[in-house]
């Protein structure tokens, strides 16, 4: 069989069930090359003898492939739901915005089983009107979620990590104190360095937050996650370098 005709004839639901599922490809009901296999063969049958048993075989095919995708999508939502869910939250903000992302993945996991019922009422040009709009489906209201969703855990691990990196600028600020070397010029800079940069984090953390508060898309929500954890790994790298200046100062005192 030509490669031509497979990728001709198939297009639309290959369209649908490798290029929008490609990650949960691993799951065993979202590999999907034998019924796109099936379906080119069904479809060279029709075009050679479009009777009615060809027509009646291509399109079960066709729903098969469509009940495979609705369920490769179904089991794609769950897991994106309970990564959510498990996702450890200590703050009321992050206990709504958990609760908001719970509540919008069920509405998408019950559109798509409501959609599941449509395909037993289509014909073949039918499947091929429902496979294209439920990709545009999918990349309109399920990819925004899947992405808030996918960068939830480490946004919610980002607020432990500020806390925890703002108490340790202030301790370090009390020992220097104590030790009298807070008036150093060195360690002064240092200091307002880490300083900066937890601003920094911060100011990121917040754009990511109102990102979760509204639920907006399109937006940036992976690179503000990212960007905080890459602010407070400089701001640590910081007091590491005035613990040192501090021992050295120490040292030389001696």
């Amino acid at each position: 069989m030509r490669k031509g005709t497979i990728l001709t004839g198939a297009f639309l639901v290959s369209a649908l069930t490798v290029t929008i599922f490609n990650q949960a490809r691993a799951q065993t009901n979202c590999d999907f090359k034998n019924n796109l296999e099936k379906l080119s063969v069904a479809e060279e049958a029709s075009k050679i003898d479009d009777g009615a048993e060809n027509i009646k075989n291509e399109l079960s095919i066709r729903k098969e492939l469509l009940n495979q995708a609705l369920d490769c999508s179904i089991s794609d939502a769950l897991s994106l739901q309970s990564e959510v869910k498990s996702t450890q939250v200590g703050y009321s903000d992050l206990k709504n915005y958990q609760a908001r992302l719970v509540s919008k993945i069920d509405e998408i996991i019950g559109y798509y089983h409501n959609q599941k019922e449509v395909v037993k009422d289509l014909g073949i040009e039918g499947s091929k009107i429902f496979s294209a709009n439920l990709r545009t489906w999918r990349d309109s209201n399920y990819a925004p979620i899947e992405e808030l969703g996918k960068n939830f855990p480490i946004f919610a691990r980002n607020q432990d990590f500020l806390q925890t990196a703002q108490n340790r600028l202030y301790q370090i600020s009390l020992t220097l104190r104590a030790l009298e070397l807070d008036g150093d010029q060195e360690i002064g800079n240092l200091v307002n360095q880490a300083r900066r940069q937890i601003y920094s984090a911060n100011e990121d953390n917040g754009y990511a937050a109102d990102i979760y508060k509204r639920l907006s898309w399109p937006n940036n929500v992976s690179g503000l996650v990212l960007s905080t954890l890459q602010h407070l790994k400089d701001a640590y790298q910081s007091f590491f370098e005035i613990g040192s200046e501090a021992q050295k100062i120490i040292s030389e005192s001696k």
